[in-house]
């Protein structure tokens, strides 16, 4: 048997190129393995290049300024030249770091092909054992059948990771974990049962593994060294494009209890002191889906912990968690920027296919609170949705020139994500193979729709100028029309009003500006 202090962890960890900020669970994993006794390494795949064709750019990270969602910033200038050779730098650390068990962690279906390719890899080194976890094989664990899969996590992965890691200095076959469906010897899958729900309180991350570049990120005006911070898991509301309120049904099914946990005041306290004095942050970054949706009482508690470090920090959030009093608490102690899901603007729409309750009348007068407070903020809009017209997508337009004031726009083309109630839909109308899988989060759409739905080109060049048509006056529009052709005269129109964007909406000086508002 192996010694707990020569026994080596690869932890491997996909990921869509120069996406920023440490990964969180990469973190915990990290705190824990160490806590072993194990000797621990981390190969990330961030730094490494992938090109976006369509976008013309070559990293994912650049996107928002192509599309006009952010200020513009040099991410080669931030982060250095992105690494080119993932795979033969991959084995170059199998071969030298000689990992008893390669952990891959925080999969995303995104980066499910990237892992693929490294596990195929792996298979030239029978001896090494390997676990696969994340959200993707959470809501896909049908990813067993990959040939060089040899066991997936399904769920949290704190304790499955050390029960996997012993079973292999012991000699033991890994395949009878709870939380885990594992091929046996003959290639039989075995399903074992689920565990039971971690408690988010008992580890510190250690995000000790990751460059230190890995901790810059552009945010407002400024370049910060952000850390991650999860204040809770899980999510209360039931949006049908995303898979967060999945996770709460497969703890019931599974009899796991309530999957939403928030983290004591004792906690957050403890782990931000320990995050200041090992990385002297600027700016903590927290990951929460919906950092107010939680008793008001509970903020109050947050805002009086967070009065002694000020540091500023960003969250997101929806417009019925905020109002005027709350917004005044945390602006008093650093709260720099939100983000407000909006997602669409027919509220017909929002309430029948995204299961979002909300009028566009109460969101109009919500958005008043939120500029009042002085906080800047982000309205985030998804487009090409199942069932979306030119028209449909043109009332997101409209509701959000109506709210006017905030910073800035973020709009994303739908994914179908496994575990969304919208994939199903578009399914079951045959928009979508049902083997089908996103390869990016910036990706053509994957949908097939009839006309007069929104077709993959179409939805791209809206995605394009969807800032423009906000913004600019609609004696305007037939600029902004032509500028969604994909051809020379399109193109030279969109780089024309693009630069008018930037400088209508941040200005000269965006470089030294702590705040703007688009009004």
């Amino acid at each position: 048997m192996t010694e707990r202090h020569q026994f080596r962890v690869l932890l491997a960890y996909p990921n869509l190129s120069m996406m920023l900020t440490p990964s969180y669970a990469v973190g915990l994993f990290t705190a824990i393995l160490k806590a072993q006794g194990y000797e621990i390494e981390l190969f990330d795949c961030t730094p490494y290049l992938a090109t976006y064709e369509y976008l013309g750019e070559p990293l994912p990270v650049t996107r928002a300024n192509k599309l006009l969602n952010s200020r513009r910033f040099d991410a080669f200038t931030l982060w250095g030249e992105p690494k080119t050779h993932l795979l033969d730098d991959f084995v170059k650390t199998i071969e030298a770091f000689k990992p008893h068990v390669v952990i891959f962690s925080t999969l995303v279906e995104d980066t499910w092909p990237q892992a693929k390719d490294l596990l195929k890899l792996l298979a030239h080194y029978p001896s090494i054992k390997t676990l696969v976890g994340g959200v993707f094989s959470t809501m896909a664990p049908e990813v067993i059948a990959d040939p060089h899969t040899q066991c997936v996590g399904l769920g949290e992965g704190e304790e499955v990771i050390v029960e996997f890691c012993e079973c292999v200095r012991h000699g033991v076959a890994p395949t009878h974990i709870q939380g885990t469906w594992a091929k046996d010897v003959d290639g039989t899958v075995i399903h074992n049962p689920a565990r039971p729900l971690v408690d988010i309180n008992k580890v510190v991350p250690d995000f000790s593994l990751f460059d230190e570049r890995r901790f810059l990120r552009p945010l407002g005006a400024r370049i910060w060294k952000a850390i991650p911070l999860e204040t809770y898991r899980g999510c209360p509301y039931t949006c049908t494009f995303c898979n967060s309120p999945r996770q709460v049904l497969l703890a019931k099914e599974r009899q796991q209890g309530f999957f939403l946990r928030r983290k004591t005041m004792a906690t957050l306290r403890h782990e931000m002191e320990v995050m200041i004095e090992r990385y002297r942050p600027e700016f903590f970054y927290i990951n929460d889906d919906a950092f107010m949706a939680r008793p008001k009482q509970e903020i109050a508690e947050f805002v009086a912990m967070y009065k002694d470090f000020k540091i500023p920090f960003w969250f997101q959030t929806r417009f019925e968690d905020v109002d005027a009093e709350k917004l005044d608490w945390v602006s008093s102690v650093g709260c720099y920027r939100i983000s407000f899901g909006l997602e669409h603007g027919n509220e017909h729409y929002r309430q029948e296919k995204l299961r979002r309750k909300m009028t566009n009348e109460f969101i109009l007068q919500q958005s008043k609170i939120v500029t009042a407070s002085g906080i800047p903020y982000t309205l985030n809009v998804l487009v090409g949705m199942p069932y979306e017209t030119r028209e449909l997508l043109f009332d997101s337009i409209r509701l959000c020139r109506g709210i006017g004031m905030f910073d800035s726009l973020s709009v994303n083309v739908f994914v179908p994500y496994h575990g969304t109630p919208l994939r199903e839909m578009a399914i079951q109308e045959g928009w979508l193979d049902p083997e089908a899988q996103t390869t990016s989060v910036i990706s053509k759409s994957l949908l097939t729709m009839p006309e007069p739905y929104l077709q993959a080109d179409e939805i791209l060049a809206l995605q394009r100028v969807f800032p423009l048509y906000v913004r600019l006056p609609e004696s305007r529009y037939q600029e902004v029309r032509i500028a969604e052709q994909d051809d020379d005269e399109g193109k030279a129109v969109f780089e024309a009003l693009s630069k008018e964007f930037y400088q209508m909406v941040y200005g000269k000086d965006e470089a030294e500006r702590m705040l703007t508002y688009a009004g």
